[in-house]
């Protein structure tokens, strides 16, 4: 029985599937053990694959912590608090706003894990990424209103990565930019190697003196973002915190069919290999809270039932 989870943190497995940049670009705020090892197993027998690229992913902030990114330079992720709160707006690389903020994390919608098909937009004229990574811009009323990421569940809540509740040790170590104007902070973006030198003060000035025009107005007139979650950005200092492809796990991997045995290529199953979970998901397209761990109790079920029905070897 196969039920070892995902691989966000298998450096080749992310090379193999991950869209876009799936290395550096991306990254996972669940277990850093889930290194693909069930589905490494499963394809020495025979087994075949199924969307392994889909994952339940949106945008997350991702800080290089961890024994993960001291061997294999992953990135450790977080799940971000900021992304769509009051005083604070995403832009890409080139300092602009592209989405309506609120949709990232809506839980009202069943796309909210699915956002990472906005981040992962390819620029086929330039050949870039232009929103990996994005960034999390907002002001001090922002940083001073609570943390940016979870605290009580994730990889800050379960001590995988330090975090103080005014976020201010993230912001001396270097996670976060800060710059007393939004000029300063444009150049502090700049300079980052990832931002390959696309923003320019200009332009990230005129997004927050739109974005906060609207906020003034009550309504977004680019994006329809809903106004409940609005606040303008203009107390400094300012901040900016990078956010990539990513979410709690990958969801793709080894193909099996209702009675979660494991398939081969010619779609016949593999006799006695059962699987169940993230290493097989069946919501590989949408995710909501919880998901995971009913399928994996559903199909855990199934597989089990089926499992002990066999006959034992003799």
């Amino acid at each position: 029985m196969l039920t070892s989870g995902g691989f966000e943190y298998s450096l080749p497995m992310r090379k193999a599937f991950q869209e876009g940049p799936g290395v550096k670009g991306w990254c996972f705020y669940g277990s850093p053990y889930n290194t693909g090892d069930g589905i490494e197993m499963a394809i020495l027998v025979g087994a075949a694959l199924a969307k392994v690229s889909k994952s339940a992913s949106r945008i997350e902030p991702s800080f290089p912590h961890g024994e993960n990114y001291e061997k294999k330079g992953l990135k450790m992720g977080a799940m971000s608090r900021v992304s769509s709160s009051p005083n604070s707006c995403i832009v890409d690389n080139y300092g602009k706003r592209y989405t309506a903020e609120d949709i990232i994390t809506d839980s009202t919608k069943p796309y909210r894990y699915q956002f990472y098909k906005e981040a992962v937009r390819y620029d086929m004229l330039n050949m870039i990424y232009p929103r990996v990574p994005s960034w999390a811009i907002f002001d001090e009323n922002r940083r001073e209103a609570g943390a940016l990421i979870s605290t009580t569940n994730s990889t800050a809540g379960y001590s995988f990565l330090p975090w103080s509740e005014d976020n201010m040790d993230a912001i001396n170590r270097g996670w976060i930019l800060k710059g007393d104007t939004l000029e300063e902070l444009a150049a502090k973006i700049k300079a980052d190697p990832e931002n390959r030198e696309l923003i320019t003060a200009e332009t990230l000035a005129e997004t927050i003196r739109k974005f906060n025009e609207y906020c003034a107005a009550g309504e977004d007139k680019e994006f329809g973002r809903n106004p409940a979650t609005m606040g303008p950005i203009e107390k400094p200092p300012f901040y900016a915190m990078k956010h990539y492809p990513g979410g709690p796990n990958t969801k793709g991997g080894i193909d099996a069919d209702a009675q979660r045995r494991v398939l081969d290529w010619e779609g016949k199953p593999i006799p006695r290999l059962f699987t169940a979970g993230e290493i097989s998901s069946v919501f590989k397209f949408t995710y909501q809270a919880g998901g995971n761990l009913t399928e994996c109790i559903v199909c855990g079920r199934v597989a089990g039932r089926n499992a002990a029905a066999m006959e034992p070897w003799s």
